[in-house]
């Protein structure tokens, strides 16, 4: 994309913002809904001081209901690759993690009910999180930087996934839901069950999910070919290894099966509730064919046609790179209400993840990695009814990590992290100011070399002015410093499944981000007609000194044949706009318009490479139209993103796409239970889509046109 014409897209988004401001600040904020009922609005769990999301001053999106039941797919990235700031880096139909306006892995803090989900996702792009989105309750994600509350890992933003293992109150009755869908995008089967019952004050609560699937199915080759003045002049020996082991209409390797459940006790009080919890997941996943194949000396072709796929195990399963994940997880929680004059409530959460996974190489275990970890969280908040009101927090966590095998290319470590933080809040007529600070000490001890120790500091304030009720304009300034993890800095040696040679580096710095941010909100789901319009608009700036990324170094290992990527430490600017306005056209039609943009580039520039970071989402925006009745409700949804032509150094560009989706539901009574039917028709123009954030963009695509569909149950 050139210069003039990104700076287009840019104003265009900033000219929907404004457009945003103008329309809903004619909307009266005093409508009720047809009923003449106020509607409950639920608090994120992202902020300690309960509040809803159009209340809190960062940019908070919430997944739930309806919504999520739509979105939910395999993989995180996935469930969330349709809202505002978020895409997807897959690595395959088993791997998709979410990356927040260009920031992703040690940026991006993956929670499971507030706590770290302590698996391996982080330190590399072909490791899934260990998460099922088709158990969770509601997904709540916090655009920019959270590290206050969250720690060193949050410094790019949270997903925060609620389950409700832990309960929280005594359901009256059992309670219970049952699912089954079918995509053929991959004849992908899954089934989801939960149940909730008690009595007196004890709660128990279970789920279960299993999914399977086969091979991604795509509208055409897996494997990119490239013109000849697309090639990179060291690499233009492999356009043939990659036409060997290139697949037509599916990518190869790309199935998984997965299962997980858990079990969940509390003993719940009218003053608050302490409970217990286990899960276990089971996940194998395929690493796509191509990846990693064309590097080896001694693979045989794959015949072209169906019958290549039904037997494409049995041909390949010896050279095939899979991963086995297996964790076991614990979780403690517990809450109190003082009921008093100035102490509110203190709630306290412990949770201990044994996470482990393996590499399965020419059929055989190889790598294996194992994550072993401890958090706990203490925080205490106030409320006087005075002019202040704010939180205390404390937050414990150690990590003993290591990978262990042949080919383990970081060595074993253990993290441990202590933060301390307080935020503060204090309104005055329509004036609402938010301040908060943090202090941590992050120290890493590999098994062999010296210690690393990071002394890290985190402040923030943001200051909001209502405009009415339902409506704000908000401007935020937050500063926020990130230690480096040990894959940055001691990873050396080939990593088979990323089909990379990874060399870290022990002298890295710390980061530290400075990020300003301008919003401006309006939501009233109280009112009717135009006066329910909803609006978000927000632009960012984010410069981050000292930014640690794996820079394509260009060169080859010798060895392996793998490129090699180094950890660096280079100043970034990341800067961008998000903006979404819902409009009532009728009484059961709406219309939603969207986009979203982030743009990132070094601050210094090297002889012969561009300044850009590499693997950032491309600019998206689009529509949706909707209907919702007393029965059913439908949705099409058409997304646009533009090419993206700046992928950094040695990195491959992608082409733009049309993504059209269509979801409908039918709600009906059985036996006096609810029932959902529901389908959802994905990527109906069967476009080539490659994710720009992708590792994998050249060798596996995201799948074509397919139609999921399923029968959910509630009881």
């Amino acid at each position: 994309m050139s210069r003039e014409k990104y700076r287009v897209n840019t104003l265009a988004l900033a000219v929907a913002c404004a457009f945003s401001s103008a329309v809903s600040s004619a909307v009266s904020a005093q409508a009720v809904n047809k009923e003449g009922e106020s509607i409950e609005e639920v608090n994120v769990t992202v902020s300690p001081l309960a509040k809803p999301a159009d209340a809190v001053a960062a940019p908070v999106s919430v997944l739930k209901g309806d919504e999520l039941r739509k979105a939910a797919s395999a993989t995180l990235g996935q469930t969330l690759n349709s809202q505002l700031g978020v895409a997807n880096a897959s690595f395959g139909g088993g791997v998709g993690l979410p990356v927040i306006r260009g920031q992703s892995a040690n940026r991006v803090k993956v929670l499971n009910d507030n706590l770290d989900v302590a698996d391996a996702s982080n330190t590399s792009s072909d490791h899934a999180a260990s998460i099922e989105p088709l158990l969770a309750n509601s997904i709540e994600i916090l655009r920019g930087p959270a590290a206050l509350r969250y720690g060193s890992g949050a410094i790019g933003g949270v997903v925060n996934v609620i389950d409700g293992r832990i309960p929280t109150r005594v359901p009256e009755e059992i309670e219970g839901a049952v699912e089954m869908r079918h995509d053929t995008a991959n004849r992908q089967d899954a089934g989801v069950f939960r149940l909730s019952g008690g009595a007196g004050n004890l709660a128990w609560y279970l789920d279960g999910v299993y999914r399977d699937n086969d091979d991604t199915q795509i509208p055409g080759l897996a494997i990119r070919e490239h013109d000849e003045h697309e090639e990179h002049e060291e690499h233009a020996d492999e356009g043939n290894h990659e036409e060997e082991f290139n697949t037509d209409g599916f990518v190869g390797n790309t199935s998984a099966r997965a299962k997980s459940g858990s079990a969940g006790l509390s003993w719940v009080t009218d003053s608050g509730f302490v409970g217990f919890s286990v899960n276990r997941l089971e996940n194998n996943y395929g690493i796509p064919l191509g990846a990693h194949e064309h590097h080896e000396e001694e693979e045989h072709a794959l015949e072209e046609g169906h019958a290549e796929e039904e037997h494409l195990e049995e041909e390949h399963g010896e050279e095939a790179v899979r991963i086995d994940l297996a964790q076991t997880r614990y979780d403690l929680k517990g809450e109190h209400d003082f009921n008093g004059d100035y102490w509110d409530k203190i709630s306290f959460r412990l949770g201990h993840n044994d996470y482990q996974h393996v590499e399965l190489e020419h059929g055989e275990p190889g790598t294996r990695f194992t994550n072993k970890a401890w958090e706990s969280r203490l925080e205490l908040t106030h409320d006087d009814g005075g002019e202040w009101r704010g939180a205390y927090g404390l937050q414990l966590t150690r990590k003993d990590f290591a990978a262990i095998g042949d080919e383990a290319f970081i060595r074993p470590s253990i993290t441990d992290s202590i933060g301390a933080f307080t935020m503060k809040e204090r309104e005055w007529g329509n004036w609402h100011l938010d301040l908060g600070a943090r202090l941590e000490n992050v120290t890493i001890d590999p098994e062999y070399g010296s210690d690393k120790d990071f002394n890290l500091v985190g402040l923030s304030g943001a200051l909001q002015y209502f405009l009415s009720e339902h409506q704000h304009l908000s401007v935020g300034l937050t500063s926020a410093e990130r230690a480096p993890v040990a894959e940055e800095l001691f990873a050396d040696g080939a990593h088979l499944a990323e089909s990379r040679y990874i060399i870290g580096d022990e002298a890295l710095d710390k980061e530290n981000s400075i990020n300003l941010e301008l919003g401006y909100h309006h939501h009233n789901q109280d009112a009717i007609g135009w006066h329910a319009a909803k609006v978000e608009a927000n632009v960012f700036y984010n410069r981050i000194g000292d930014y640690i990324y794996a820079a394509n170094t260009g060169l080859e290992d010798e060895e392996s044949e793998f490129a090699i990527y180094g950890y660096d430490n280079r100043d970034a600017t990341f800067y961008g706009a998000e903006a979404s306005v819902q409009f009532p056209l009728a009484s059961s039609l709406s219309l939603t318009l969207f986009g979203d943009s982030v743009r990132a580039s070094f601050d210094d520039r090297i002889a012969g490479e561009p300044r850009s970071v590499p693997r950032m989402p491309p600019l998206r925006f689009g529509f949706a139209l909707g209907g919702d009745y007393d029965s059913w409700n439908w949705q099409w949804r058409n997304t646009r993103a533009t090419a993206q032509d700046r992928p950094g150094a040695f990195e491959e560009t992608t082409d733009a796409y049309t993504r059209m989706d269509l979801t409908a539901q039918y709600n009906f009574k059985l036996a006096g239970n609810d029932g959902v039917l529901f389908a959802n028709a994905r990527n109906l123009l069967d476009e080539e889509i490659r994710n720009a954030t992708s590792l994998l963009r050249d060798f596996a695509p995201e799948a074509g046109r397919s139609i999921e569909a399923g029968v959910r149950f509630h009881f």
